[in-house]
């Protein structure tokens, strides 16, 4: 898949409104605790869609960044934002494989839902060390990534044992080691832990969810 047809498969998605539902995903509600524990101030929401997860920060009084490939997810998020006057979102298309658009040390907690999932490791190592510079010492990162039982997984076209495409979008599915060994490269692992939902469909969504600290 080209960078143009990648564009066009998240903008088709999201040019229809709260596509992936509304309120806010469990991995954020998760975070409320870790956030008010730490006494963030300022948060990046990377890979935030239509910002499910943004808006719930935002609404906590939170000030989010909020980046996504995808301009028709931005745009949502502003009318969103404007719709709901919450002032304290600012939202950006941004390509997550590139560097931040933003200061070192600017953000005292990173969070990303099930926005990883689509890189290789090579490009996950280069994502990580980008994410560390604009953090605060000491900082969170707190994310989710797709792992082995997945609905997913050993779902479309088999890249390798790992990796599965479907409809042009290839998601990765790191075991535990595979993603320590990454991570540990630039972060301390503060929580490793995996979780799953049962979805409408009855399906099953399975996913690791992540705690580090700069």
């Amino acid at each position: 898949m080209t960078d143009t047809e990648y564009l066009k498969y998240w903008n088709s998605l999201y040019a229809k409104g709260d596509y992936f539902g509304t309120g806010p995903t469990k991995l954020a509600i998760s975070a409320e605790p870790i956030i008010k524990t730490k006494h963030v101030q300022k948060i990046l929401d990377i890979g935030c869609g239509q910002g499910r997860d943004t808006l719930f920060f935002s609404k906590l009084g939170y000030h989010v960044n909020s980046i996504d490939i995808s301009k028709k997810a931005i745009e949502h998020i502003i009318k969103t934002k404007e719709r709901l006057n919450l002032n304290h979102i600012s939202a950006t298309t941004h390509d997550i494989e590139k560097p931040f658009p933003f200061p070192e040390d600017s953000f005292d907690f990173i969070y990303s839902n099930l926005a990883l999932q689509f890189f290789n490791t090579f490009k996950l190592d280069e994502i990580f060390s980008n994410i560390v510079k604009i953090m605060k010492k000491d900082s969170l990162f707190l994310f989710s990534t797709k792992k082995e039982g997945d609905k997913y997984y050993q779902f479309g076209n088999k890249i390798n044992e790992y990796a599965f495409e479907y409809k042009g979008i290839t998601r990765y599915f790191y075991p535990e080691e595979t993603l320590k060994n990454l991570i540990t490269t630039h972060f301390k692992i503060i929580k490793f832990d995996s979780e799953k939902h049962t979805n409408f469909d009855s399906s099953v969504s399975v996913w690791w969810k992540i705690l580090l600290q700069k």
